[in-house]
């Protein structure tokens, strides 16, 4: 084991930040949207159904812009796990 061990690096952090500074925007403005959208227009009938998948789009659109942005920021300096072992069929 060496007793001592190299400083972090700082490109991962910076990756995750500037990652955070792109979602951040476009979270806020996909929220602002719903949220204008569930105020303005009535939610009956079709018109309801498409508010709905236009929600379920904007969620995933969220999720993975910021699980874009925790991939960018982790460590990635780690050893990986072990080894999954596939059974063939």
């Amino acid at each position: 084991m060496d007793p001592n061990p190299t400083a972090p690096r700082h490109s991962r952090w910076r990756r995750g930040i500037y990652a955070a500074w792109l979602v951040i925007p476009f979270t806020a403005s996909q929220v602002w949207a719903l949220l204008v959208l569930l105020r303005l227009a009535p939610l009956g009938g079709l018109l309801g159904q498409a508010f709905a998948v236009t929600l379920l789009g904007s969620v995933v659109a969220i999720w993975a812009g910021w699980r874009w942005t925790w991939q960018l920021g982790r460590d990635r300096d780690r050893l990986p796990g072990p080894a999954k072992t596939r059974i063939p069929t």
